[in-house]
């Protein structure tokens, strides 16, 4: 989230999640509160609703299978690379086909 505000300064923000408790702590929901942005959680046992689900196998089995990463910054550097990766592939048959045999559990 802390990403997301530096990326789109002076703007509200609104983040979707599901009901993972640590996505409702106190220091979650006080941060939000004083920098603008509004938290909207999905209801409970309802995670297909998050879009972002969709994501994590894929996401899990390229970045994070078998991989040890030396720290935090080391993992979330990956992660935004990836992503970055997925958005100018979105639309290739190759990767789309191969992505679709990846179990999604």
């Amino acid at each position: 989230m802390q990403y997301l505000r530096r990326r789109y300064q002076g703007e509200k923000l609104y983040i979707i999640s599901d009901n993972f408790t640590p996505h409702k702590h106190k220091k979650v929901t006080k941060w939000a509160k004083e920098n603008n942005v509004v938290l909207v959680y999905t209801p409970t046992y309802a995670s297909w609703l998050n879009r972002i689900e969709c994501h994590f196998g894929p996401l899990r089995h390229f970045v994070l299978k078998n991989v040890n990463y030396q720290d935090h910054e080391e993992l979330a550097s990956v992660v935004r690379k990836y992503i970055r990766w997925r958005n100018k592939n979105a639309n290739n048959d190759k990767i789309l086909k191969e992505q679709n045999k990846i179990k999604v559990a």
